[in-house]
């Protein structure tokens, strides 16, 4: 289980580089900073915070190549979201201007979400994100923790390949049927889809239990985490956080 991705990471320069070898326990940590501040930070700031983000991608090689379908796909999640948001500030009674702002700047918080999700995802494999998640959860779980900790790993592993499935099964089908109703398409493919995941999770059963990924032992982290680490995620959250209080 190392790391299927939609986009593999290409890192450009040394930048990308040190992103890769960053622990994921600071990108854990700095990743939910965002998430707690992202929906009150001031739009400057939340301007350098994507602006960061894109030069992340960037430099883990996230704006090209398969990245740029992901992109696409973001962009036609955050339209409609803006534009709904947009549409009820403008029926509660809001000027135009101030209800078009508004649905921008939803459409520029979620742009960030997703592209924080992506740099994570390229930074960091799903075993390595796994146990981060052990160490974290250690203290209040115990031995248990490593079942937190499998469980999103196989599903960081999971999304991607049923997406990809799906795309593949949905080529495979116009391939062989040219015509095929939608009717006909939207029952084909989720039931092949279910075969293929299905077939996919027994495989992935055998491979958990043959690496010894059942086992606590196998969800420590390899080395301590550097005080270097810890401040370049402490720094950033520390400058949002400041950004949102003062």
């Amino acid at each position: 289980m190392g790391g299927f991705a939609l986009a593999a990471p290409m890192p450009r320069g040394p930048m990308g580089a040190a992103l890769l070898r960053l622990d994921a326990r600071p990108k854990i940590l700095f990743a939910v900073a965002v998430g707690l501040f992202m929906w009150r930070l001031p739009v400057p700031g939340l301007c350098v915070l994507g602006a960061a983000m894109l030069l992340a991608c960037h430099a883990l090689g996230g704006l090209t190549g398969p990245g740029r379908r992901l992109w696409l796909g973001y962009l036609l999640f955050v339209l409609p979201w803006a534009a709904i948001k947009a549409g009820l500030d403008l029926l509660a009674g809001h000027p135009p201007d101030a209800a078009l702002l508004a649905g921008g700047e939803m459409g520029l918080r979620l742009g960030v979400l997703l592209a924080l999700g992506l740099a994570l995802a390229l930074a960091a494999s799903a075993r390595s994100l796994g146990v981060a998640l052990a160490w974290y959860l250690r203290p209040v779980l115990g031995r248990r923790s490593f079942e937190a900790a499998l469980a999103v790993a196989l599903m960081l592993h999971f999304i991607p390949l049923a997406l990809q499935s799906a795309a593949d099964l949905s080529r495979a089908l116009t391939l062989r049927w040219p015509g095929c109703p939608w009717r006909e398409r939207a029952v084909l493919v989720p039931l092949a889809l279910v075969r293929v995941l299905s077939r996919a999770t027994w495989t992935q059963a055998l491979a958990v239990a043959a690496r010894g990924l059942d086992d606590p032992a196998a969800w420590r982290p390899a080395r301590r985490v550097r005080a270097a680490e810890w401040l370049a995620a402490l720094l950033p959250a520390a400058a949002m956080a400041a950004s949102v209080w003062l």
